[in-house]
């Protein structure tokens, strides 16, 4: 599934990023800006909660077909105001992986709480979060 193709995510111009180490991101755009002339809160909080679905995707391409993502909650903090392009990047620890993944198969559901950080264009954290979803196999 290409997650640019959503309606919502077409709607924000969400783009793969240009950096391999970041996901998704957001263009240097006026669009984007709240009242202070940074980037809003709700355009971090959309680029960090598509890079936590594309990461699910991308780790469990196996299950992707036949599953059902709902985000369950999520924890943000805006750790410093962001200005210009905003970039997704997932901070999980690899051993996870196979967990989950055992998780799923044993039970067909699971909860997979999956840590991001948005950063400006100089690489510094603007913003992170926790994003639990809840996945059932169909």
């Amino acid at each position: 599934m290409d997650l640019t193709q959503i309606p919502f995510a077409k709607m924000i111009a969400l783009k793969e990023a240009t950096s391999p180490e970041y996901i998704f991101e957001l263009s240097n755009d006026e669009a984007y800006t709240n009242h202070l002339g940074t980037v809003a809160a709700a355009a971090q909080f959309s680029l960090a909660e598509f890079a936590t679905g594309q990461w699910l995707i991308n780790a469990f391409p196996d299950f992707a077909s036949n599953c059902i993502p709902v985000l369950r909650k999520s924890d943000v903090k805006f750790r410093k105001p962001a200005t210009g392009k905003v970039s997704a990047k997932i901070i999980m620890d690899d051993n996870k992986i196979e967990e989950i993944r055992m998780q799923l198969t044993a039970n067909r559901r699971t909860l997979i709480n999956v840590p991001v950080e948005v950063h400006n264009e100089e690489g510094i954290c603007v913003m992170q979060g926790n994003y639990e979803w809840f996945i059932q196999l169909t």
